[in-house]
């Protein structure tokens, strides 16, 4: 038993307060009773100071503290890892993670049976869940390992019941999916606050796999969303362990799905390695522990979602292989443009190529040396053959560096439907020595040596063909003029002078109505001649100009190659992500548009999945802004998972739409087994337990044997208030009717 206080205010508040009360009591009332007999003065003052006393002692706040001491009932719990990965044989003497488990546990047992009078000793084996056992089995294939769900269960347990302490004993190797894949450090602080210590034996070496044989492929960086004919990078990181000296292959496969509906997966397909394709690469690891990124690259050669593997063909002696192959889904749409750009090096060449941002438009530029230098150029012959690129745009470059049979060629691939631009410059057009050159029957201008180029600032004014046609569309319809004329002029410019009897478009001209962009078809392609080269400077203004620059040149390319009014069908649907190891969540969007592209509200949906064992299961949906949305978490077996949408309109017709996405066929338990002893270590740390190795954790076991556990011992306190009850309130009110009553008798009221 012990006093304890509470004051209302701090200490030397209440003291000052105190002492002001007795003084006022001690200075002012004797004056008013001096005229009594000394014994009703002692009476009337003893009164007054016990109702300051007692005022004191409610400020104050007086409490007495009971404490005793109770044993309670508690449950020590024994988690036992049992995954896969315990089965590695890298413990001390050889043998398995398991194998030193259990001589810990059998060393220990009879160590728990005597705690077991005192406790409830409770053994579970860890996997993918808590299973609880007599005692642990010999073998060790959980699948998956689960820490930090099962921890979370153990602290749930934690707010029903007293848990002493829990002894986990595994190598620490988090391998969960989905909803489980849970950090085991958050629930091992909720049990550190909980006051349900973590006490940590970590089996296993981190650097496991550097002790055998192994390569693998992960983190496969592929654009999703790519055309056909347009060249698709592909980056993969390569590892390989134990394998220096030894050549490793690697190859690019393509699904083939040739006559295959929606549902049905295509047979993989080695892409051959050509000048198009860098499909194969061999591989010499130098080191014992490997680990570069590789680059690749395909172009593909059919549109549709088809599927991309790139795999590291196993060494003969190699065991596992699960990780030597890594697959992704991409989307091909056809109408993929690819563009060849010849220059000088010079600003206007230097913004130009970042159109290629776009997935769509494949920008391949060649800067072209002039003067004294023009004989070490390097053309890629290539790129003159007819169908290899829908496009030339031709800079400051004269005629005379491609030459005369390269000039031809590219005639030819203008006949055969390729677009054809010519820009300004210096040595462009007429001066470049082009009007006497193949092109010049193309091109919708007269060209001559002669021929100037202005140097004043031309504003470029779209005309009235030019405000209605898709290349000079930078804004919404009502603000295009506007924006047109905010847009910096142009520094100097071409002087281009239209064939007579041309039935040529000008779009765009200056204030003086010269022509600074013009077009025409010319047969199976398309032709431009564009004056102007300064349009960089556009790309250093506003953030509504540098998309201005951007879309004018994207638009420009789409109408060479006649793309400009390429669609997409009504229904689209699209996951994320589109490939995913097994247990991971699938979130589908899914949409209906009308025929400008717009989305349609209203609309009833269905979405169905088919997975790789050709079950079909039906998606929840739900709206999302003006399109609709849902999960799909069914992923634990590997394959491919085709996702359908059903749109039905206002009209009552039905769109559909199909996705596919991939879940990989990963062994998140086995692929890498290496211990993670820090994560057993900051377990222990952050729940307030300790990190043992086998000896300390049987020494610590001892301790409890002979002296008990610390959390069996139960501290409990009642606290019993000396002011807040009936009897302080009576004895005031006593205390203040006494004086009144004695000072109403001697005269004083």
């Amino acid at each position: 038993m012990k006093l304890a206080f509470e004051p209302v205010w701090p200490w030397p508040l209440i003291l000052l307060t105190c002492v002001a009360l007795l003084g006022v009591v001690a200075i002012g009332y004797p004056r008013r009773v001096r005229h009594l007999p000394k014994t009703w003065q002692r009476i009337l003052m003893g009164l007054r100071v016990a109702l300051v006393l007692l005022i004191s002692l409610w400020l104050l706040r007086p409490a007495i503290v009971l404490e005793s001491d109770e044993n309670s009932d508690a449950v020590l719990y024994v988690v036992l890892d049992a995954s896969g990965s315990m089965n590695t044989p890298d413990a001390p003497g050889g043998i398995s993670r398991r194998q030193s488990l259990l001589q810990l546990f059998d060393e220990a047992k009879p160590l728990l049976d005597e705690l077991g009078e005192s406790v409830e000793i409770r053994i579970r084996e860890l996997a993918e869940d808590l299973t609880p056992v007599e005692s642990p089995s010999a073998t060790s294939d959980g699948e998956l390992t689960a820490i930090g769900a099962n921890l979370e269960e153990l602290a749930k347990e934690a707010d029903r019941e007293n848990i002493a302490a829990i002894l986990f004993w595994g190598d620490g190797k988090q391998a969960a999916l989905g909803r489980d894949n849970i950090d085991p450090i958050q629930p091992a602080r909720l049990l550190g606050r909980q006051h349900r210590p973590v006490y940590t034996v970590s089996y296993g070496s981190s650097e496991i796999a550097a002790t055998s044989l192994d390569v693998a492929l992960s983190e496969l960086d592929i654009a999703r969303d790519v055309y056909e004919g347009n060249r698709v990078p592909i980056r993969v990181r390569f590892k390989a362990f134990g394998a220096e000296g030894r050549d490793v292959q690697l190859k690019v496969y393509q699904e083939d799905r040739t006559g295959l509906p929606n549902g049905k997966s295509g047979p993989m397909r080695e892409i051959p390695l050509s000048a198009d394709n860098l499909t194969l690469k061999t591989i010499t690891p130098r080191d014992k522990a490997e680990d570069t990124t590789i680059d690749l690259y395909f172009v593909p050669s059919q549109s549709g979602e088809i599927k991309i593997a790139v795999e590291a063909i196993p060494l003969n002696d190699e065991v596992r292989r699960t990780n030597n192959r890594v697959e992704a889904i991409i989307r091909v749409r056809s109408g993929g443009i690819r563009v060849a750009y010849f220059d000088r090096l010079r600003p206007e060449f230097k913004w130009l190529k970042r159109i290629t941002v776009s997935s769509r438009v494949q920008l391949d530029a060649k800067w072209v040396r002039g003067g004294e230098f023009s004989n070490r150029n390097d053309f890629n012959e290539d790129w003159f053959v007819p169908g290899n690129y829908d496009a030339f745009i031709i800079g400051d470059v004269p005629a005379s560096v491609f030459g005369e049979e390269r000039l031809r060629k590219l005639y030819a691939c203008c006949e055969a439907g390729a677009g054809l631009m010519m820009i300004g410059g210096q040595q462009s057009f007429g001066p470049g020595g082009y009007g006497s050159t193949p092109l010049a029957a193309l091109m919708p201008v007269a060209m001559s040596p002669s021929d100037q180029q202005l140097t004043d600032n031309i504003p470029m004014v779209p005309t009235e063909a030019g405000e209605r046609h898709s290349i000079l569309q930078i804004a919404p319809p009502e603000q295009n003029r506007s924006r047109w004329s905010e847009l910096p002029p142009l520094e100097g410019a071409n002087v281009l002078r239209l064939k007579e009897g041309t039935v040529a478009q000008t779009f765009a001209e200056s204030k003086s109505k010269m022509p600074l962009l013009v077009g025409q078809s010319t047969g199976a392609g398309r032709v431009l001649a564009f004056a102007g080269d300064t349009t960089w400077q556009w790309a250093l203004r506003d953030d509504w100009a540098v998309e201005a620059h951007q879309r004018f040149w994207r638009q420009v390319i789409f109408w060479l190659t006649k793309m400009e009014n390429d669609g997409e069908t009504p229904a689209w649907i699209n996951v994320e992500p589109r490939d995913m190891n097994p247990g991971g969540l699938a979130e589908l969007t899914f949409g209906l548009r009308d025929e400008d592209g717009l989305p349609l509200a209203n609309v009833n949906y269905s979405v169905n999945v088919q997975r790789p064992d050709d079950e079909n299961e039906v998606v929840t949906v739900r709206a999302e802004g003006g399109h609709g949305a849902g999960e799909y978490q069914n992923t634990a077996l590997p394959g491919d998972y085709w996702a359908t949408v059903a749109a039905e309109g206002s009209d009552g017709l039905l769109n559909y739409a199909s996705t596919r996405f991939l879940v990989s066929q990963r062994d998140p338990e086995l692929d890498n087994p290496a211990a993670d002893p820090a994560l057993m270590r900051e377990l222990a740390h952050v729940s307030g337990g300790d990190y043992l190795d086998p000896d300390g954790m049987i020494a610590r076991l001892e301790d409890w044997v002979d002296n008990g556990m610390p959390s069996l011992k139960l501290k409990r306190s009642r606290r019993v208030t000396l002011w807040d009850n009936w009897f302080s309130l009576l004895l005031f009110v006593l205390l203040l009717t006494l004086e009144w009553v004695f000072r109403k008798k001697r005269g004083l009221v």
